[in-house]
Formats: C-alpha cells, sequence, structure tokens
C-alpha cells in the first residue's frame, strides 16, 4: 500500500493545505534562485574573529577543568551545572548568540523537558546509544521552541516524546546499509499500516517498540478528535519512503523531483511536530511549521553532503556539488531561509522576537559550519563572502569542533568511570 494512498484515508482540508505547502515553498526556492541577496544583519572584521577566537580558546581551557572536576556529591552538582551553563553561556556569545537566546534554551521549562526526556528515552529502551538519544533530544528542543511559537511553555508532553523517539527506530533504521530493500519496503509499509490505524501485531522487538510509540500518540490524541494529528504523521512517512529513491546508486531523479522530495519531507517533519506540540493548529501556524522544516531539511542536506556523496545518497547538495555548482545552491539557501523566517507574524507573541532571533541565528550557524567542513566545494570568493557572517574563520569553526571532541575523548573515560557514568547526560542530574 503506497503512504500517498494512506494519507488519502484522512482528513481532506489536512491533504489540500498539505499540497498548497508544498508548491509554495518549492516556488520559494525556485524564486531564490535569482532573489536579491539578503543583507546580513551583522559582519566581523579579522579583528572580531580573532578576539573571538582568543576568547573560545580561554573558554575551552576552562570548561575542561570544569569538566574534570565534576563533583560526586549531589549537593555539589547543582552549582557544578550553574557553572557550566555560565560557561557555555560565554562560549555561545563568541558564537553570537545572545544572552536572550540562553534565556530560552536554558529555562528552567526548557531543562526539565530535557530531563524529564532523557529519563523516559532510558526508561522505554536502555540499550539506546548516546548519538541516538542525542538525535532525538534534538527534536524534542525543535517541539520545545514550537510550543513557545504557539504561546505555550515548553514541556514534554507523551506526544513529544514518543514522536521524537520514532526518529532513531524509523528514520534511521530505514538509512541502515545492511538492511536490504525488501526489508525496508516491508518495515515501511506495516508502518505506515499501523500509522493509518490498522491493529498490526508487532513482527519483532522493533516493531514492538515502534508500535508503542504510536501508542502513546493514539492515548493523547484519539484519532476520531485529532485526524490532522494522524494525518501529519502519515504525510512525514509518505516524505520517508519517497526519499528512499534518493538512496540508489543509479538514481535518476531530476533536479525538480529531488526538489519536490526534500520540501515534503522536511516540511512534513516539522509540520508533524507543530501538531503534536498542540494538537490543534490554525493555517498560518502550519504554513510556518512546514517552512521551517524544509528549511531544516535542506541545511541538514548541505551538513551531510561528504557522508550522502560517500554513501552514494543523491541530494540537491550533492548534485550541486558534482557540477562544482555549490556556490549558488548554497547562496540560493541563505535566500530562502530569510525569507521563511521573515514571512511570519507570529513572533509578536511575548519572547517572540527573541524566539525568531535564536532560530535565525541557529540556523544561519548550520549553515556556516556546514560550509566550514567543506570548503574545498566552494570557491574561494564565495567563502570570503559567507565568511564576513561568521564571528570566527571557517578555519577554526572546523578546528574548533575537531579540538572539543579530542578534549571530550581524553576526559570522558576517566571521569565516567570515577563518577560511575553512563553518558554525558548524566551530567544533566536526575
Amino acid at each position: 500500500m503506497r503512504p500517498a494512498a494512506e494519507l488519502s484515508r484522512y482528513d481532506p482540508a489536512f491533504e489540500t493545505d498539505l499540497q498548497g505547502f508544498i508548491g509554495k515553498y518549492v516556488q520559494w526556492w525556485q524564486d531564490s534562485a535569482t532573489a536579491a541577496p539578503v543583507l546580513p544583519l551583522t559582519t566581523y572584521t579579522p579583528a572580531d574573529q580573532r578576539a573571538n577566537e582568543s576568547k573560545t580558546i580561554r573558554l575551552m581551557d576552562s570548561m575542561e577543568e570544569e569538566f574534570r572536576d565534576y563533583p560526586a556529591e549531589e549537593d555539589r552538582q547543582s552549582a557544578w551545572r550553574e557553572r557550566a551553563f555560565a560557561g557555555l553561556r560565554q562560549f555561545g556569545k563568541c558564537f553570537g548568540f545572545a544572552d536572550s537566546h540562553f534565556d530560552i534554551i536554558f529555562s528552567p521549562e526548557y531543562f526539565a523537558a530535557t530531563k524529564a526526556f532523557v529519563r523516559e528515552a532510558r526508561s522505554f529502551d536502555r540499550k539506546m546509544k548516546t548519538a541516538a538519544l542525542a538525535q532525538a533530544l534534538r527534536n524534542v528542543w525543535v517541539m520545545n521552541c514550537l510550543q513557545i511559537f504557539l504561546g505555550d511553555r515548553p514541556s514534554l508532553t507523551p506526544s513529544i516524546f514518543a514522536y521524537s523517539m520514532l526518529y532513531p527506530y524509523t528514520d534511521n533504521h530505514l538509512d541502515l546499509p545492511n538492511l536490504s530493500a525488501q526489508s525496508k519496503e516491508i518495515a515501511c509499509r506495516r508502518l505506515g499500516l499501523r500509522l493509518s490505524g490498522m491493529p498490526l501485531a508487532p513482527a519483532d522487538a522493533h516493531e514492538t517498540a515502534v508500535f508503542r510509540l504510536i501508542g502513546m500518540i493514539e492515548d493523547e490524541f484519539p484519532r476520531a478528535a485529532f485526524p490532522e494529528v494522524h494525518s501529519s504523521l502519515l504525510a512525514i512517512h509518505a516524505g520517508q519512503v519517497r526519499s528512499l529513491s534518493q538512496q540508489r546508486k543509479s538514481s535518476t531523479l531530476d533536479q525538480g523531483q529531488l526538489l519536490a522530495i526534500s520540501v515534503a519531507k522536511g516540511g512534513a517533519s516539522v509540520l508533524a511536530d507543530g501538531w503534536l506540540a498542540a494538537g490543534r493548529l490554525d493555517r498560518e501556524q502550519a504554513d510556518f511549521c512546514f517552512g521551517f522544516g524544509v528549511v531544516l531539511q535542506l541545511l541538514d542536506d548541505l551538513q551531510d553532503l561528504y557522508d550522502d556523496r560517500a554513501a552514494g545518497h543523491t541530494t540537491l547538495f550533492t548534485r550541486a556539488a558534482d557540477a562544482k555548482q555549490l556556490d549558488g545552491i548554497t547562496g540560493q539557501l541563505w535566500t530562502f531561509m530569510h525569507r521563511v523566517f521573515d514571512s511570519i507574524d507570529r513572533f509578536s507573541l511575548p519572547r517572540g522576537l527573541e524566539l525568531k532571533d535564536l532560530i535565525r541565528r541557529n540556523s544561519a550557524m548550520l549553515m556556516m559550519r556546514s560550509m566550514a567542513e567543506c570548503t574545498d566545494c566552494f570557491s574561494g570568493a564565495f567563502l570570503h563572502q559567507m565568511e564576513r557572517l561568521a564571528p570566527v574563520r571557517f578555519a577554526f569553526m572546523k578546528e574548533c569542533r575537531r579540538e572539543i571532541e579530542s578534549r571530550f575523548r581524553k576526559v570522558w573515560p576517566a571521569l565516567a568511570r570515577r563518577r560511575k557514568l553512563r553518558s554525558v547526560f548524566d551530567l544533566l542530574g536526575s
């Protein structure tokens, strides 16, 4: 059964809106290729960048020492976390983030939701790897962000937990290179049937976990009362299934097909975030969620450029890199991204302007960090132009990531043994 057929069994108004969003953002992307460049709000001189780099190095030294000194006594750990968060604030300032951004992401509500998710995820799957947990947690943070956008307080609901956990259980599962095409097809078909409401018996332990997560969503949002919630889950499932065609090394997808797949999958992902975070969305809210999802998908495709090329996966960015046209499509992404963020009026809500600025800054930094990892794919002129928008040089940005990873590998094993820590998430406290 095709996911599109399953989708058609649900709310007709949802499907009409969905197709409208896809058409709108495909057109916006195409228009961005010839639109006037977006003027940056802030540029950095070489002296600014050197100053930020010096501060960053000092902060890395200080935070490494703090990391080594994680106390064993619970009554001292709270003060340790306060110092660590203060250090992260200073670190973030070197990369252009303001105090108001950290007032959001370090708020008591965000912190409580993060700790609750880690605790519940470990209870749900004690063998879950740290990388998968971190990936799921990033989606929790996106949904918490959407809660603020929708006028609510960040929290961990059953559906936020379940949908975020579904990422490593479904999307990552379908990316496994040793999973046959036939197995992927069967898994996709059965997942689609379960999402459409069919009472299937799970075939194995993996499917048992997936079906449990879907059940959590059904308990919070009964199908009859919240048809759009379940339509949104079918929409992202359909997007995931279509994206499997990008994994074929012999893919003959043309540019328009690649664009449609990226827009539909990315948009549907955060659209589902919105429906599951709120239960109800008006059309303007749904429109922004979809557009935000497209931005995140395209940023992710740029970030995964090397990995996708190595695996033989085809995206807009691998195609552009192969054609020596990465400058153009990356500039197009910059223009498209800012148009999406400038299009919404809902950010006038309390904390809305700070939230809008945080989303814009974080997306810009994701893009520039991705560029820093593949500078050989860009022209010198384009790199120079974009580097002026970065608080530090691209070379330093890349080296900083490697340096942090190196320091962590040296410090963590001994700390974990000494304090009996399973993962870095234990530093958040119980």
